[in-house]
């Protein structure tokens, strides 16, 4: 970028940073997204390999899920069903299906944790080029910031790093069949949405959305048709070998029965406000907590229709309206909310701030639930978890508040981005 005759040189850090990286064509952007994914995930792999996992393995049992992630692939790579070929003493399916087949890639690679950390890492990588990729329509170089902050999340990168969780897929099928949404690809968001239902529930809470904004009952029709023919392609082979086991599921997304967690039924799981005051013996039955949840995504939805928010600020709502109600949240859950925000916290160093700010009090509230769950800390504990829950969702829904209101560079004219 040439300056104008008598202007000095930037002496800010973050001014001249901000000028170097709009100055990266296209091409290095995407470079750059590459080599931040490999500095950031990679390093903290090798520092967990090296040093965390170590210390950690001295007070807690870490990584509680990968032998759930090589089991249900060994099973799958084997010839098993899942649902019906778990063993008996082991974890039971409680997720949909598809899932399972995305743990056979890494597990066909040798199963280490570090290669289900690296490939969970690519999930968020693509989430991240998406990012800029179909953002850039608006602004190139917010496009590019909003990437940035994206792929450096807390809530993503410690969890898929040191905590090797699967949420990194989870996510992509929440995001990017939004950024396809802005595009105009409705049937790749359909597609989206409905292969994200059966890999993990909770990106069908947009499809709704999705609807709401489609022009006419036809179009409206038709994706409700694909979805249900997607659908049927995908539960039918289990609903005809294994009925009763695959259809387990609903009941614990929905109502939270048999969490094969906590060891109770009919109450939350995870740092969700129902699953902390179950800890303290004030339980709330399943079947409430799932028509809560139903009754607030149905007012988000009419809030939505009614004040004619557009897609983007639509899937922000919808989702923080589900996190704060759902009984059975986890932390990096909250990588929803903070990637539909980041296109105000490029411009707005508040907004910026807030999002990576509310990391700390809900991390908090799972360490807590975490360590009553494993007898390290009393079961009274839960009222502090619940304190800092609470705290972090006030900062998310007052941050929401503000940025339904206030303007990004999604609400500037489109364009057609230059070629990569």
């Amino acid at each position: 970028m040439k300056l104008e005759e008598g202007t000095k040189e930037p002496t800010h850090w973050w001014s001249r940073l901000d000028g170097k990286l709009r100055r990266l064509s296209p091409h290095r952007k995407i470079l750059f997204l590459v080599l931040l994914t490999l500095v950031v995930y990679g390093g903290l792999n090798a520092l967990n390999g090296l040093i965390i996992h170590s210390l950690l393995e001295m007070k807690f049992n870490t990584f509680p899920d990968l032998p759930i992630f090589q089991e249900r692939s060994k099973l799958l790579l084997n010839g098993g069903m899942i649902y019906r070929d778990v063993p008996f003493d082991s974890f039971r399916v409680e997720s949909p299906p598809l899932i399972n087949f995305f743990f056979i890639p890494p597990q066909l690679a040798g199963g280490a944790w570090w290669v289900y950390n690296l490939y969970f890492s690519t999930f968020v990588f693509f989430s991240s080029l998406m990012t800029y990729l179909v953002l850039r329509h608006w602004d190139e170089h917010l496009a590019f910031l909003a990437s940035i902050v994206l792929l450096v999340c807390p809530f993503i990168v410690v969890d898929t790093t040191i905590g090797v969780q699967d949420e990194a897929i989870v996510g992509f099928f929440f995001i990017v069949p939004v950024l396809l949404f802005l595009r105009g690809n409705l049937k790749g968001t359909t597609a989206g949405l409905t292969v994200g239902f059966w890999t993990k529930f909770l990106s069908i809470i947009l499809f709704p959305v999705m609807l709401l904004k489609m022009q006419t009952w036809r179009e409206r029709f038709l994706h409700i048709g694909l979805a249900v023919l997607l659908s049927i392609i995908i539960a039918l082979p289990f609903l005809m070998i294994c009925p009763v086991e695959f259809l387990l599921f609903p009941s614990y997304y929905l109502l939270g029965i048999d969490d094969g967690i906590s060891g109770t039924d009919d109450c939350g799981a995870g740092m969700s406000a129902v699953g902390l005051l179950s800890s303290v013996g004030v339980m709330v039955p399943g079947w409430a907590g799932g028509l809560a949840t139903i009754f607030a995504l149905l007012a988000a939805y009419w809030f939505c229709w009614k004040h004619e928010l557009d897609a983007w600020r639509s899937c922000l709502l919808v989702t923080v309206v589900f996190l704060m109600v759902y009984p059975m949240i986890r932390l990096t859950y909250f990588f929803f909310p903070f990637a539909f925000l980041t296109v105000w916290a490029v411009e707005d160093k508040y907004i910026a701030a807030r999002i990576f700010g509310i990391y700390i009090p809900l991390l908090l509230a799972q360490g807590i639930d975490v360590m009553i769950d494993d007898g390290t800390m009393p079961a009274y504990s839960a009222w502090l978890a619940l304190i800092f829950l609470l705290i972090g969702l006030g900062i998310l829904a007052d941050t929401t508040r503000i940025a339904l209101k206030k303007e990004c560079f999604l609400d500037r004219p489109s364009e057609k981005a230059s070629p990569i």
